[in-house]
């Protein structure tokens, strides 16, 4: 489904051998070789990335070092092994029935890492999620609800917190290291005061328009930039034209885009960590709902794509960065998406607020809720109507009934 089955004269290719990352590529007609002490696992490609475009940069300044010795991993850096299904009863062995909170703190990174897959270091909600269980010292696990209740937080961030806990709880009881999920009955709060952020509210078709033309026109660029708001104009072309989340397009790979069947794959993102936005701190996941969406490629998106993947290997990002590593989101939102809305008079906006965009139209112009939920990759119809149907306008009629007399 790629672009191109190769890859192109010059690039470093990542591929598996044996199980492990390996590097290959051709400089000086020298064939070199780099094998990483990684497992080849999604997780840990960023690291050959980044080890890839370290090489790409010591050729192009004429720093290359034959012998490899600069570019290979302290023996004493390894990524944290993951402990595979099998060895789950020694990791859970011990005392079954755990009485405090704190003592689950353990037990939630074998739940996260093994039946999750989630990388808890790495995951902003699942590493707080656990420290909150490292918090609570000495409390007795009947008292969980209790103490979420009193803490202080968001509706959301409650919420989010207490899903996390109640599917923990189901798989502490299944395997007999607590007698009794306490959590069974709590119930999701209700945010009565809730209300949409400002930042994400939709803009008009005219404002979207206007910004993207300033953007491609450098309208706002300081004259001392290194580089032109213009070299980011086709990501955020693609990200108001196809409502994808932020993750999702910075991961969109060559191989995602099939020209032929006229369609776009959306399986994966590569996500922010706690660590960062930045390429080196980002980590390759499924999509948020963990689902695959196809959508289809419009002429205009075709016309985007085709440039974009312009010698490129199968597995490489669609949309880089000028350094050639993934998109800083982050930063770009800071210093060129918000300046340049303010400077608009559009106010102040998040990127996210292309997503809101892509919604909201798609409903005003007249799409069914199960499409707009499907195309922005909702695991139900909820969410897709409770951001962008509105029910404020007032019925003009009501629906007509066929009543046949016999």
């Amino acid at each position: 489904m790629g672009y191109g089955k190769r890859t192109p004269k010059g690039e470093i290719s990542i591929d598996n051998h044996l199980g492990r990352i390996r590097l290959r590529w051709r400089h000086n007609k020298q064939r070199h070789q780099l094998n990483l002490p990684y497992s080849y696992t999604p997780e840990n490609i960023h690291y050959a990335t980044v080890k890839a475009a370290e090489i790409k940069l010591d050729i192009m300044k004429g720093y290359f070092d034959p012998s490899l010795e600069k570019y290979k991993p302290p023996v004493t850096i390894k990524p944290a092994k993951v402990k595979t299904l099998e060895e789950l009863p020694a990791v859970i062995a011990g005392p079954v029935h755990l009485l405090f909170l704190h003592e689950l703190a353990a037990k939630f990174n074998v739940w996260g890492n093994n039946i999750r897959n989630i990388d808890v270091e790495n995951s902003i909600d699942y590493l707080y999620t656990r420290k909150v269980l490292e918090k609570w010292v000495d409390v007795p696990i009947e008292l969980i609800a209790e103490k979420l209740n009193a803490e202080d937080w968001a509706v959301t961030t409650y919420n989010r917190r207490l899903h996390y806990l109640k599917t923990f709880f189901i798989w502490l009881l299944t395997n007999g290291i607590i007698t009794q999920n306490y959590l069974a009955d709590v119930c999701r709060k209700k945010d009565k005061n809730k209300k949409k952020t400002a930042r994400r509210e939709p803009i008009s078709e005219k404002e979207i328009s206007s910004f993207l033309k300033a953007i491609r026109n450098d309208t706002y660029c300081p004259p001392a930039s290194r580089f032109k708001h213009s070299y980011y104009y086709p990501f955020l072309l693609f990200i108001f034209h196809t409502g994808v989340r932020n993750a999702e397009a910075i991961g969109l790979r060559v191989r995602h885009i099939d020209l032929e069947k006229g369609q776009i794959e959306i399986s994966e993102a590569f996500a922010r960590t706690i660590k960062g936005a930045n390429h080196a701190a980002r980590i390759r996941k499924d999509t948020k709902m963990g689902n695959t969406r196809y959508l289809p490629m419009s002429d205009d998106l075709r016309l985007l794509l085709i440039p974009q993947m312009e010698m490129k290997a199968p597995d490489d990002f669609v949309f880089l960065s000028p350094y050639g590593l993934s998109i800083d989101d982050r930063m770009l939102q800071r210093r060129i998406f918000k300046p340049v809305m303010i400077k608009l008079g559009i106010g102040d906006k998040d990127l996210y607020v292309a997503r809101h965009c892509f919604g909201t139209r798609a409903v005003q112009q007249g799409m069914p809720v199960t499409d707009v939920a499907y195309l922005m990759g909702h695991s139900t119809i909820e969410t897709a109507m409770r951001n962008y149907v509105s029910v404020n306008k007032p019925a003009v009629s009501l629906p007509a009934i066929n009543l046949s007399r016999n």
